[in-house]
């Protein structure tokens, strides 16, 4: 009976709020050949939930999370630059700033703020638990975003190999480079990302009602995202780019091909809740 009578009072809560973790994994559904995964990234989530119930087996879930996650590309089917200033990477409007960097591997480090909007469907106690599944929106905004780059200092240059070989005609223009391994750690990008992502979530869980009206909570879900991770940024606010070669193959000059990174986002989250 005690048993009972603990399970009734937390089924009688019309409002069940509390704190929230989780660990997720991030897979990345590429929208460019320019850059590719490099594994699957992670989520941390910390915040708090809110349950709201209509009835006793229907409700609504909602809360703030804050979501620091890290995701994971390398270059794609070519060669990927970008020019950069200290710590900051620069867009093709920025000038002609002669550091360059030929860019191999890229873990990225975006820190969000996340709602969740989800209908929650449970059962009836069944001694001290209950089952519930949920679905909906889970809809976040971007807080900060911090790069870490792996690859090679360029000192780029063009010359002409008849400055090397005066025989060989200023026509034969060949392009050069200088590299030399190194990393870039706590880069920022403007701009590069998405402020706002969207993803639809299926959730199932359990709740144990241990003591009291307290209970504890655990879900696992996937988020499937439709919206794009990083920004679609006009021509001169580009940022990374390949070299190509010019529309005349006789002058051989080396251009260069600005584009941006293009994903969305899946995730599978485990979390844990304790609710009051």
């Amino acid at each position: 009976m005690a048993g009972f009578a603990s399970a009734q009072a937390a089924a009688d809560k019309s409002v069940q709020a509390g704190l929230v973790t989780g660990l997720g994994l991030n897979f990345q559904n590429m929208g460019t050949e320019n850059m590719a995964t490099n594994g699957v990234g992670t989520d941390l989530t910390i915040g708090a939930n809110v349950n709201f119930s209509f009835t006793e087996t229907i409700g609504l879930t909602t809360g703030i999370e804050f979501d620091f996650e890290k995701l994971k590309y390398q270059a794609g089917n070519q060669e990927v630059y970008y020019r950069y200033s200290d710590k900051e990477i620069l867009t093709e409007a920025d000038g002609t700033d002669n550091q360059i960097f030929q860019l191999t591997s890229r873990e990225q480090k975006p820190v969000y703020l996340s709602i969740p909007t989800m209908i929650l469907f449970r059962t009836n106690y069944i001694g001290y638990f209950r089952y519930f599944g949920k679905f909906g929106l889970r809809n976040s905004f971007l807080l900060s975003n911090t790069i870490n780059d792996s690859g090679f200092d360029s000192d780029q240059a063009l010359i002409s190999a008849s400055d090397a070989d005066p025989t060989n005609g200023a026509e034969n223009t060949v392009f050069v480079a200088t590299l030399e391994e190194s990393s870039k750690e706590g880069m920022k990008a403007p701009g590069e990302m998405f402020f706002f992502k969207s993803a639809v979530g299926l959730v199932g869980g359990a709740e144990w009602n241990f003591t009291g009206s307290t209970c504890l909570v655990a879900e696992i879900g996937y988020y499937y995202g439709f919206t794009p991770l990083h920004s679609s940024r006009n021509e001169n606010k580009q940022k990374e780019f390949l070299y190509t070669n010019s529309e005349d193959p006789s002058t051989g000059n080396y251009n260069k091909d600005y584009f941006s990174n293009s994903a969305t986002q899946g995730q599978l989250m485990f979390k844990l809740s304790i609710l009051f």
